[in-house]
């Protein structure tokens, strides 16, 4: 029973780590399609919604899943702040790195313990504070914002984790009521729709460069399957670990953004990463958890 529960729970940490490399490298697709052409973050957004929605459909119709949801209202809320999040990181890819743009988005953590008892009363632990401050220090020292001359693209990533929280938050109540397969295929569809109209501006622009149009799918398929592959992780491990391994996206994106597209790393950045992933991992539980197991 122990072997099997460890390796369950091993399987559910290279799920956890395959996200993260797919969310990091979907990115990476998105600034390499900005650097290259007139188009926007927000058609890698758009790609990846829209590439989700058909690859859902084309399963839910293979396996004959019924379509109709239980309890709409979450999943929609889900599908609206998980749709302003990934716009918010994929247009704030533009104007700053990648390393800066992943490690402001993976704050969300901190904002999903600061909210939960504003939203459902839960309580909130005092130390959780003391990590929100850890966190805002790490993106000063990340960011290093000359606030009479913001990036907006550190902006954009900041608050792409403060909607990200808020979905979150949402998909644990849309989980009560609904399987993963509809919640994932209704949330792509409506974020898709809700993309759409920022999008729109790009399909002008849009060439037939077989370059750019294979990093505009792969930008999709790698966002898409990064989501599948959390999802699909947390069911294996708990809570704790799971945030502490998708930390991991943060170190993936820096060596992305260096060898990639020679994005600068320096004393400042690295010591402010090491802050926020020593924040995130504590933000979890984890140190607690492990303290307890000491104990026992």
């Amino acid at each position: 029973m122990e072997n099997k529960t460890t390796k369950n729970a091993n399987i559910g940490v290279l799920y956890v780590l395959l996200s993260a490399l797919f969310f990091a490298a979907s990115s990476s697709f998105g600034k390499i399609i900005t650097r290259n052409s007139e188009l926007s973050g927000a058609m890698s957004s758009f790609s990846r919604f829209t590439v989700g929605t058909m690859i859902m459909f084309v399963y839910m119709v293979a396996t004959k899943k019924s379509f109709k949801a239980n309890k709409m209202k979450h999943i929609v809320f889900r599908a609206v702040s998980n749709s302003i999040s990934i716009l918010l990181f994929s247009i704030g890819f533009q104007f700053t790195t990648i390393t800066n743009v992943n490690m402001l988005q993976m704050t969300y953590p901190v904002f999903v313990m600061i909210l939960a008892p504003l939203l459902y009363k839960e309580k909130i632990a005092k130390k959780s504070y003391f990590y929100l401050v850890l966190v805002m220090l790490g993106c000063y020292l990340v960011a290093y914002p000359k606030f009479d001359n913001l990036n907006i693209g550190d902006v954009l990533g900041f608050l792409s984790a403060i909607a990200g929280a808020f979905s979150v938050l949402s998909l644990k109540n849309a989980r009560k009521y609904d399987d993963t397969y509809i919640i994932i295929f209704y949330v792509f569809l409506i974020a898709m729709a809700i993309n759409f109209p920022f999008a729109l501006r790009d399909f002008p622009k849009l060439t037939a460069d077989p370059f750019i149009i294979f990093n505009i799918l792969m930008s999709g398929l790698a966002g898409f399957l990064g989501q599948i592959f959390i999802t699909e992780g947390y069911k294996y491990v708990d809570n704790a670990t799971g945030a502490m391994v998708s930390t991991s996206r943060i170190v993936i994106a820096a060596v992305m953004g260096y060898f990639i597209f020679n994005d600068p790393i320096n004393l400042r950045i690295v010591i402010g990463g090491i802050i926020v992933i020593f924040a995130l991992i504590g933000a979890s539980g984890y140190f607690g958890r492990k303290r307890a197991a000491k104990n026992k």
